[in-house]
């Protein structure tokens, strides 16, 4: 009775290699999404244990590499600000101090003011003819939603304001 449920359990977690095998093959996944997911399809403890420790002999899975290659990826694609990306990789499970030691590296390579100013310019023509406080106002909205800080989005808001009032002018 020993040995068959021995079997089993190397069954299930055959199963989950696979089942992870497939998930990473279309993408990159935290540890925690690995979890969640195992954990969701009803897998045992143990198994989603033996299925991490094998991802991780094998360099499958790395929250390091993942987060460095989200936020390099977020900045190309749909620039956002410190806030944004420290919600989204907490919401994806990378640990705290992955997190804040990834954006320290990757953010001090590149100017975050620039990447609002860029964001922003591709936008002006959506705040021509308004007053000046309703243009910053949404200017600076926009750049809070996309998880600017303040003295960023309020500085870089006044910039393209002065440029727009400039070409009106």
């Amino acid at each position: 009775m020993k040995s068959s449920t021995l079997f089993e359990t190397d069954k299930a977690v055959e199963k989950a290699k696979a089942y992870v095998l497939r998930l990473l093959s279309r993408r990159a996944y935290t540890k925690k999404e690995i979890c969640d997911k195992l954990a969701g399809r009803g897998y045992e403890q143990g198994a989603i244990e033996q299925t991490l420790s094998m991802l991780e002999r094998l360099n499958l899975v790395d929250d390091v590499l993942f987060a460095r290659q989200f936020v390099e990826q977020r900045l190309r694609l749909r620039p956002s600000g410190r806030m944004a990306l420290v919600r989204d990789l907490v919401r994806r499970g990378v640990p705290a101090e992955i997190i804040d030691r990834v954006l320290d590296d990757v953010l001090a390579e590149i100017d975050i003011e620039d990447i609002a100013l860029d964001l922003l310019m591709g936008r002006a023509n959506r705040y021509r003819g308004l007053s000046r406080e309703k243009a910053l106002g949404r200017m600076f909205g926009f750049l809070g939603r996309r998880g600017f800080e303040v003295s960023v989005a309020r500085d870089v808001a006044q910039k393209v304001w002065s440029k727009i009032d400039n070409e009106e002018g």
